[in-house]
């Protein structure tokens, strides 16, 4: 059987991955297993359903914690926008998982970076075997949690911690997921090669899909997400901003030195967390800085909206033993004001249909990283 994948939301971009020209027709339709295709169209009805029944929920009547209260009350306005990104990402994932013997209830998917775990109640709600929500914030876990008892089905499992804990719980229970989707979490994560080595060692078959809005591609969301790494670093965006928590911590390590050579210091020292903060003075070898603007809260180590060029995924994909293939977002078109709608359609056609020119316009880039193993 033959699909459009344009009819899906996605088309299979060169960038990630080079292709000879003369495989050029294989871009727009691609042959997939029966099994996909079932597996799709039940996907679309979960999601039209799932939709439904979280915009009946009063969340504010909910016991979560008022963080999650903002954040779903930001995100519901533009709930189906999003709900069909992460169909779409679950869809795209099952392209790389699915074979002709296969289906849902065969199949274990991790959400991890879960947040408020829609993404996991739509794979639950359209009935993955297993699913396995990872959040390290635990208003997130709770909120899972208590969305669960209210809708009566959501992730068979719910674990507290990151990507180690994910790798030891797969470990005790010998568990090896299928799929691993992560939206908006790559761009925050401190330590990237340690990342990808754990979720390696969960299963060095697992397919891995990321959505991020920090695109190296697109200009106008690149300046907008630099004037923010900025405002974190030496503004007012963070109070005490990221500059400052280092200079404060490097003037209690080093009470002799002075005022210059610790603003010197806090400056060499961007990107990194008070622990690697106090090796680098120890030891007089200080990294390179991650850019001109990329920081991260040097408390936590989450990163401020990081951008990163393909180069640097790709060598990070090919350290684990995976290729990297990368695709273009897209834009809501479901707007209280039609013109606005208008316009967003027409963006959503021009990234569509012009090759990798689209990236400059998409508001977000999806990477799928798949493993070479056989």
């Amino acid at each position: 059987m033959v699909i459009n994948l344009i009819e899906f939301g996605f088309e299979v971009s060169n960038v990630g991955n080079k292709r000879k020209s003369n495989e050029k027709k294989e871009i727009n339709f691609i042959t997939f297993a029966p099994g996909f295709i079932e597996c799709i169209m039940t996907l679309s009805q979960a999601r039209e359903l799932l939709t439904q029944e979280l915009l009946q929920i009063d969340f504010e009547q909910l016991p979560i914690s008022d963080y999650n209260k903002q954040y779903i009350r930001k995100l519901k306005p533009a709930l189906p926008y999003y709900m069909h990104i992460y169909a779409l990402c679950i869809r795209r994932g099952l392209k790389e998982t699915v074979s002709e013997s296969s289906d849902l209830a065969q199949l274990s998917l991790v959400d991890f970076g879960g947040g408020s775990g829609f993404l996991s109640l739509l794979a639950a709600k359209a009935g993955f075997g297993e699913v396995i929500y990872v959040d390290l914030n635990p208003r997130s876990v709770e909120t899972i949690r208590v969305l669960k008892e209210v809708l009566g089905f959501g992730p068979t499992a719910i674990l507290h911690g990151s990507s180690d804990t994910l790798a030891a719980w797969c470990r005790e229970k010998k568990k090896k997921p299928s799929l691993l989707i992560a939206t908006d979490l790559i761009e925050h994560v401190y330590d990237l090669p340690v990342f990808f080595r754990e979720l390696a060692e969960v299963n060095g078959r697992m397919s891995m899909l990321f959505t991020t809005a920090s695109t190296p591609f697109n200009p106008f969301v690149r300046r907008r997400l630099q004037r923010w790494m900025d405002a974190c670093e030496t503004g007012s965006m963070e109070q005490p901003n990221y500059w400052t928590l280092r200079y404060d911590f490097i003037r209690q390590l080093c009470p002799n030195a002075s005022k210059e050579e610790v603003g010197r210091w806090a400056s060499l020292t961007r990107g990194l967390v008070f622990e690697d903060i106090r090796k680098v003075l120890d030891s007089g070898d200080f990294p390179p800085l991650p850019g001109k603007h990329n920081t991260c809260d040097p408390r936590s180590g989450n990163w401020m909206e990081r951008i990163l060029p393909l180069s640097a995924y790709r060598n990070l994909a090919e350290d684990i033993g995976y290729g990297l293939n990368v695709e273009k977002g897209f834009y809501n078109i479901d707007r209280k004001r039609k013109p606005v709608s208008f316009l967003c359609r027409l963006l959503n056609l021009f990234i569509r249909r012009s090759g990798k020119a689209g990236f400059l316009l998409a508001p977000f880039m999806v990477l799928i990283f798949k493993t070479k193993r056989m």
